[in-house]
């Protein structure tokens, strides 16, 4: 491994490393590369797709485009390596190593060089040159923002998945007492002060979009979107934290407000809820995927407007909201389930519908300029009337 250049990266502020280096040194830690991470990309079949004609030609030593990598979790004393402590570091902590471009590719490689030793070729294999593009010292904003603008223009994994593969190692950690879990091992227990993990990415991805709909189908001028909204952030934060924390100070504030509020029969029979309320209690309505894509979306329209700050403007709302309630015995939070079980009833997509009720709840509540401002009652009436005005 040869570095022959290092050039800065301003934008996402981390050193490009362009290198040159053989097959046989990147194989050595490619395999590790492409299983270190359970959420990564499923690989392309070859079967008569341009992937089995590169199989050929890395057998006869074609040059490929650079790979892209990246180092993740390491000090900024990694810039300052030399080639051989570069590609020592690199095989001891290959754990670090994302592939950012390339993934196809290194697949490809692995499957020549199986071809190879059956061909009894690999001293002339391992020996071909490869070029690889390296940003050390970046942080999980950077790796997404890169990853975005080096697939756009083919066939990428979903934006969402994208962020999810990212932050794959917070499962499991808390946040401001919130722990994320997955959402095979079981709903999550908000009485333990759980959250699922896919429905922050959920709220996190809504708040990249500026919109509330999933984006399990996500095309290419939604990443478009998406990357010009990134661009208007600064990547010195971790800001999946950021929004994840502020969202846990909304989130607490509503579980307060409603602590004491017991939802029986008679309560529904009261606020006319039908059938099953779309919950029980606060806790259990604001950690669902629909409340956290609301949120997002909310947050990212408000910023956009200058509506909102940054997240740190969260506090003071925050405080506003706790200072402006009234004891109400819960009637807010029944409004609430009410407007959601006429959304159930009208709605042919619910989730979806439900979702954009949240967003214009939030819009209201968070928003200085909003009558409803701070006030739970006024927020649940108004932000219905502007959900029904869309939809009706």
């Amino acid at each position: 491994m040869e570095i022959m250049s290092r050039i800065k990266d301003y934008r996402i502020n981390s050193m490009n490393m362009y290198v040159e280096t053989t097959f046989g040194e990147y194989l050595q830690y490619a395999k590790d590369l492409i299983k270190n991470n359970d959420l990564q990309r499923k690989r392309v079949k070859t079967s008569k797709t341009v992937y089995s004609l590169l199989k050929t030609d890395l057998l006869n030593g074609c040059v490929i485009p650079p790979l892209v990598l990246a180092i993740t979790g390491c000090g900024d004393g990694l810039q300052d390596l030399n080639s051989d402590e570069l590609q020592n570091y690199i095989k001891e902590n290959r754990e670090k190593v994302l592939i950012l471009d390339g993934l196809q590719r290194t697949h490809t490689l692995i499957d020549a060089e199986n071809d190879a030793k059956k061909q009894e070729r690999l001293d002339e294999f391992y020996k071909y040159k490869l070029r690889l593009e390296i940003y050390v010292n970046i942080n999980k904003f950077g790796v997404l923002y890169r990853m975005l603008t080096l697939n756009t223009g083919q066939t990428p994994m979903s934006a969402r998945h994208q962020i999810e593969m990212l932050y794959s190692d917070m499962l499991d950690t808390e946040i401001n007492g919130i722990k994320l879990v997955k959402e095979v091992d079981g709903s999550a227990h908000i009485d333990k002060r759980e959250f699922v993990f896919k429905n922050t990415i959920d709220g996190f991805n809504s708040y990249m979009n500026r919109n509330e709909l999933p984006m399990d189908r996500q095309e290419m001028l939604e990443n478009i979107k998406m990357l010009e909204n990134m661009s208007e952030e600064k990547i010195t934060n971790d800001i999946f934290k950021s929004f994840l924390e502020s969202y846990i100070k909304v989130f607490d504030i509503l579980c307060e407000k409603t602590k004491n509020l017991e939802i029986n029969q008679d309560k529904l029979d009261e606020y006319e809820i039908t059938g099953s309320p779309f919950a029980n209690k606060a806790g259990i309505a604001f950690g669902t995927s629909q409340a956290m894509t609301g949120y997002g979306s909310a947050i990212g329209i408000m910023k956009g407007k200058e509506l909102i700050r940054d997240f740190n403007s969260i506090d003071k709302i925050v405080k506003d909201i706790d200072n402006k309630y009234t004891e109400d015995n819960g009637e807010w939070f029944m409004e609430f389930l009410k407007r959601m079980d006429m959304i159930k009833k009208y709605s042919k997509k619910i989730g979806n519908a439900q979702r954009m009720f949240l967003q214009y709840f939030y819009r209201e509540l968070l928003n200085e300029e909003s009558d409803s401002y701070a006030d739970l009652l006024k927020a649940t009436e108004n932000a219905y009337r502007k959900y029904d005005s869309q939809v009706n």
